[in-house]
């Protein structure tokens, strides 16, 4: 059996991952499909790693996904640490991919971390930027650190295909994953009515995981915030907070769509400029701004690092297919740091 049809079998529900049942099922699938358009013909220059450690995050449970197929497919081994809570989730990789070893060290086991990157050339480790330094700054092999990034959309207005879109960006994970909006740039007023039948439908679709209780005060805090200085909108298990650009920030909150109106968006994302990973326009196809500097001109974003853009309802739903992952061309990258440890 293919590796990823054995993946598609494992019932994401089992897995543990805070998700309501037909949440966890439905991004479990979206990530496989995604996975399905790794490019496993591309010609990689010099040998491939012996191994490579994977440390997984927690706020996208399927994230590892794509990258041992990826690797699998090539015959590159995987010492995969599954991100904490979630051991679970590395053994149903390890059951599909046989190539695939998953262990479960906490953060602080330094002994187990030490034993596992020495049987590796290469790491890729996901995560805080502060994990990322610690673990770069001890390990004996190069490490590729992908960490908090933030993702933006860019809308003319919000008709019924752009509500659904951003309901689907923000609810699935629950909006916690790094290619999720932090911030919606609308060039013309929101209809919050019209937004609400579609965070309705996504309730349905997607239903809300547990908010933790900071989350949960700031969900509360940030809807006052919006009563007093723009609009707010409360339905089902969402916030709409509509804000000025002084409000603008780079970390979103489980179920809150934060809009901005009338707002240019390089100037008010560039405080954060080395953290944008996504961008979402209506109807764009996958690409990345290094490739397109007209649009990044055209969008005010030039001489921002690369982005990934992609339309609007896919942020979450990277096809494995892409160029760039936080502007690193993934693969050539491991095995140019393996061969040159």
């Amino acid at each position: 059996m293919h590796p990823l049809d054995a993946l598609a079998r494992i019932d994401a529900a089992t897995l543990g991952t805070a998700l309501p049942p037909a949440h966890a099922r439905a991004a479990w699938a979206l990530a496989i499909e995604g996975a399905r358009s790794v490019r496993t013909d591309l010609v990689l220059p010099g040998p491939a790693p012996r191994a490579v450690a994977l440390v997984a995050s927690a706020n996208v449970f399927t994230a590892p996904i794509e990258w041992v197929w990826a690797l699998s497919a090539r015959g590159v081994p995987v010492v995969l640490k599954s991100a904490r809570g979630l051991a679970a989730v590395g053994e149903a990789l390890a059951a599909a991919f046989p190539s695939v070893e998953a262990r479960d060290w906490r953060g602080g086991d330094l002994d187990a971390e030490a034993a596992a990157l020495a049987e590796c050339d290469v790491a890729m480790v996901f995560g805080a930027a502060e994990t990322i330094g610690r673990v770069r700054a001890r390990s004996p092999i190069p490490v590729l650190g992908f960490g908090p990034r933030f993702g933006v959309a860019l809308v003319d207005g919000v008709g019924a295909d752009q509500a659904a879109g951003l309901a689907r960006d923000h609810a699935l994970y629950d909006g916690r994953g790094c290619m999720s909006p932090a911030a919606v740039f609308s060039a013309q007023a929101v209809e919050l009515d019209r937004l609400a039948a579609a965070l309705v439908e996504a309730d349905e679709r997607l239903p809300a995981g547990e908010f933790t209780p900071s989350e949960a005060a700031g969900r509360r805090s940030l809807a006052m915030l919006a009563r007093i200085e723009g609009r707010v909108l409360e339905v089902g298990s969402w916030v709409v907070a509509v804000l000025p650009a002084a409000h603008v920030r780079p970390r979103g909150l489980p179920r809150v769509i934060t809009v901005h109106e009338g707002v240019a968006p390089a100037a008010a994302v560039a405080p954060w400029r080395e953290e944008l990973g996504t961008v979402a326009l209506p109807g764009a196809t996958e690409s990345d701004l290094r490739a397109e500097p007209a649009l990044a001109e055209a969008l005010g974003l030039e001489g921002l690092p690369p982005a990934r853009v992609c339309a609007v309802g896919e942020m979450q739903r990277p096809p494995g297919g892409r160029r760039l992952h936080d502007g690193v061309s993934v693969l050539p990258a491991l095995w140019h740091a393996a061969a040159n440890r």
